[in-house]
């Protein structure tokens, strides 16, 4: 038994005696194109700390469904309006693109620093060793916080506290694509029923950015791709389940040897 929520007191000492590492899997609540749900980032997340802590043991805290954006600027660089195809005078958080019908939950930067800042602290109080803030969000400014608050509260020697975002880096790119094929994958691994690539157009018909929001990572990086339009090799429909299982595999292997490496680093006094 892993799961933090689900454990009583004497199970929660006995992990944490066994091995003094907790995960924080944490997301917003997101618009993921129309055919995701939109707790994909901190599901994804959670999946990864689950999937970790199956090889180093410790317990994995309820996901935060939490996460912060900002308005997106005017211009052609990264992370702005114009290789998304969105008009160079609209405001826009995120994700949130003018034809979505439903909005994302993005917390203010400080309320969700806050938010995360009282688990690390509550953690550290509890004498775990090894606490990993676990992320399934690719915003810069959301990453961002999370590194700082990760940074302020190590105590390298005793108590460590580490970011670790759940992707796998892509080639050619500075962070995670969105709702495209990756993503839609990994949902497909986790929970099938709600992946519904049958709402999205047919076959042939351009996904646009800016009329879908699923993304490519070129595209967020400055580089979209023609027509502003999601590439074939991106789509949702190339996704399969055996993908997302191979890609969650990895990610949760990934997590797992980092965290060992932490845990070898404290002073076995200390533990």
């Amino acid at each position: 038994m892993t799961l933090y929520e689900f454990m009583r007191p004497d199970q929660i000492v006995g992990a944490r005696q066994a091995a003094p590492v907790a995960y924080i899997p944490v997301g917003p609540l997101e618009w993921h194109g129309p055919h995701l749900p939109l707790g994909v980032d901190g599901l994804h997340a959670h999946e990864a700390a689950v999937r970790a802590a199956a090889q180093t043991g410790g317990v994995v805290l309820p996901t935060l469904f939490a996460g912060t954006e900002t308005v997106r600027l005017p211009g052609a660089g990264a992370q702005s309006l114009e290789p998304l195809g969105l008009p160079a005078d609209a405001r826009i958080v995120g994700m949130d693109f003018p034809g979505n019908p439903v909005r994302s939950t993005y917390f203010e930067e400080s309320a969700f620093g806050i938010a995360v800042r009282q688990l690390v602290a509550n953690l550290l109080a509890s004498d775990y060793r090894v606490i990993v803030i676990v992320n399934g969000h690719g915003a810069v400014n959301h990453q961002t916080t999370l590194r700082r608050i990760a940074v302020e509260s190590d105590l390298v020697g005793a108590q460590r506290v580490v970011y670790h975002l759940a992707f796998l880096p892509e080639p050619d790119a500075s962070g995670p694509a969105h709702a495209a094929r990756v993503e839609t994958a990994i949902m497909l691994a986790i929970a099938p029923g709600q992946v519904r690539c049958d709402l999205l157009p047919p076959d042939g018909v351009p996904l646009r950015y800016a009329d879908f929001g699923i993304v490519d990572a070129r595209a967020f990086d400055g580089q979209p791709a023609p027509g502003l339009a999601l590439p074939a090799a991106e789509h949702p429909r190339v996704a399969t389940p055996e993908m997302g299982e191979a890609i969650l595999a990895a990610e949760g292997e990934a997590l797992a040897q980092r965290v060992l490496g932490l845990l070898q680093e404290i002073p076995a006094g200390a533990r």
